[in-house]
């Protein structure tokens, strides 16, 4: 007999719908499970099931299943305790031993997850999708070539795979062998042209191929494809403008703001673009508005304080930079401005820590070594002056050679 579940409104959390009652059996509740969990409902699918599987710890699918939910939900320890009793009593079964190896990666027990996968490889040396979870465990750790191996494993097992076409081709790019990264992202486009990942990635390699529209396109059809994704959105409009269109970039932000998407990077951006017009005004109210949405993005702190500094408002910009520096301490270019402003205000001594706190993080920054020069000149630190203004002049030279002047130059 079917179950009339009601479904009980909760106006405290914006009218999600939440269970009120739950299947009859196990196969019912694992059904009902696995549509939450890929609908992105994780913690529905466990509270569902958690029942159940506390009266049967030995049902091994119901464990399974249960572990999946945990571990999208990012319960990780409590996910392996489910895998835990379901390999007790399924010791043979792939899935689950697939499934442990991907938590422990996740984890950052790379050597017990990789062992785990070796053991599945070796039961089934062409099991899809093992050496891509192999892949990901290496690339988690840094170890970006042997990351490239297992992609490239998986690739020879399954070819048309589309995750790990765009895994790999990503990596690929990482690494600047565009050549590679643009053969396994065609690929993964040809087989999934709904696929925003794959296009996003391909668009940056176009764009490092100095393929500008073709990249343009591409990121069109991704922002397209996801709209929902602010950092995606965010990059198409900073290419718009950086290859010529600032105007058409401004309309992409403010159709995302117009439509609601509350974002603080969105007006970060967008004070960027005013501050490029020399609307100061406006851009001071964008890096304001960014601020409301997110207290704790220290770029629209920074941004705030550049402008700031450039009006003359010399406190206000260096209270601003202050919070950037607490929000991002490992930020050099706080420290750099906050020195600036104090030097400028005769606190010299403080001015020269900040400026050596900034090159401890940024040694190759040619306009804090200069900064320094000045500041240890004028404290009467004659020999140490002569040394910074030296060094921001070989890394200027360095620049001007390798015609990259105005890298590793902050504002």
């Amino acid at each position: 007999m079917a179950c009339r579940c009601n479904t009980l409104l909760s106006a405290s959390l914006g009218a999600w719908l939440t269970l009120a009652c739950a299947a009859h059996d196990p196969a019912e509740a694992i059904a009902k499970a696995r549509e939450l969990r890929l609908s992105g409902h994780a913690d529905q699918a466990e509270r569902l099931l958690a029942p159940f599987a506390g009266r049967a710890p030995a049902n091994a699918a119901l464990q399974y299943e249960l572990a999946l939910a945990l571990h999208a939900g990012g319960a990780d320890q409590g996910a392996l305790e489910a895998l835990r009793r379901a390999i007790k009593t399924d010791p043979g079964s792939l899935d689950m031993r697939l499934l442990r190896g991907e938590i422990l990666g996740a984890m950052g027990q790379d050597e017990a997850a990789l062992e785990e996968l070796r053991q599945v490889v070796a039961a089934d040396p062409s099991r899809p999708g093992v050496h891509r979870v192999m892949a990901m465990v290496h690339a988690k750790a840094g170890r970006m070539q042997q990351a490239i191996n297992q992609f490239e494993k998986e690739l020879a097992v399954h070819p048309t795979d589309v995750d790990t076409l765009t895994e790999t081709g990503i990596y690929y790019l990482q690494t600047g062998r565009l050549a590679d990264a643009s053969n396994r992202l065609e690929r993964a486009v040809t087989q999934a042209p709904g696929s925003a990942r794959a296009l996003r990635y391909l668009a940056e390699v176009r764009f490092k191929q100095l393929r500008r529209k073709e990249g343009l396109d591409l990121q069109q059809k991704a922002v397209t494809l996801a709209p929902e994704d602010t950092t995606l959105l965010v990059d198409h409009a900073r290419a718009v403008s950086s290859y010529g269109d600032p105007e058409q970039s401004r309309r992409i932000l403010q159709s995302a703001i117009d439509r609601g998407v509350r974002d603080a990077r969105l007006y970060v951006e967008l004070g960027k673009m005013e501050r490029a017009r020399l609307a100061n005004d406006a851009a001071i109210a964008a890096y304001r508005k960014a601020i409301a949405l997110d207290p704790g993005l220290a770029e629209a702190h920074s941004n705030l304080g550049k402008i700031l500094n450039y009006m003359g408002r010399r406190d206000e910009a260096l209270a601003a930079f202050r919070e950037a520096n607490r929000l991002a301490p490992s930020d050099p270019y706080a420290y750099y401005y906050i020195g600036s402003i104090l030097a400028d205000q005769g606190k010299t001594q403080e001015a020269i820590t900040r400026f050596r706190d900034s090159l401890q993080l940024d040694p190759l920054n040619p306009m804090a070594h200069y900064a320094l020069a000045r500041a240890l000149q004028h404290s009467g630190q004659e020999a140490e002056a002569r040394g910074e203004f030296a060094r921001h002049a070989e890394i200027m030279q360095k620049l001007r050679d390798s015609k990259q002047a105005g890298v590793a130059i902050a504002e």
